[in-house]
């Protein structure tokens, strides 16, 4: 789904984050059946499937050293960039046609990736 994407997005981040977690639903179920689809390139269900082991792994990286807020949010940091990663591998490198016929929300899946990529590119900025 390789597309040119219209930045800035006219939407502000709290309005872009809502209807990202809007789509949660509907992306889980989108990689669970690009799992299982035959058409899906072998690496993106490697990705899937690889990420989601490691999320739901006891053997996830822990630093027992930040038990407190805020630094006890660095033990998420690794969880949040692997997901954010695949989901951006699996909308870039799958063909669309396969996309499209497992996503079910009503935003369209290149409006709900650009949002995605808005929040990707916000929190960029906000980093440096």
């Amino acid at each position: 789904m390789k597309r040119n994407k219209a930045y800035p997005l006219d939407v502000s981040t709290k309005e872009a984050l809502k209807e990202i977690v809007k789509g949660i639903p509907s992306l889980l179920k989108l990689l669970f059946r690009l799992v299982k689809d035959k058409e899906t390139p072998i690496y993106i269900k490697l990705w899937i499937i690889g990420t989601a082991i490691y999320i739901v792994s006891p053997l996830n990286l822990s630093f027992r050293a930040f038990k407190h807020f805020p630094f006890k949010i660095i033990n998420y940091v690794d969880d949040i960039a692997l997901i954010l990663l695949t989901i951006q591998k699996t909308l870039y490198n799958t063909p669309k046609e396969i996309l499209e016929k497992y996503w079910d929300h009503s935003m369209s899946i290149e409006e709900w990736s650009d949002l995605v990529f808005k929040i990707q590119s916000d929190i960029k900025t906000f980093h440096h």
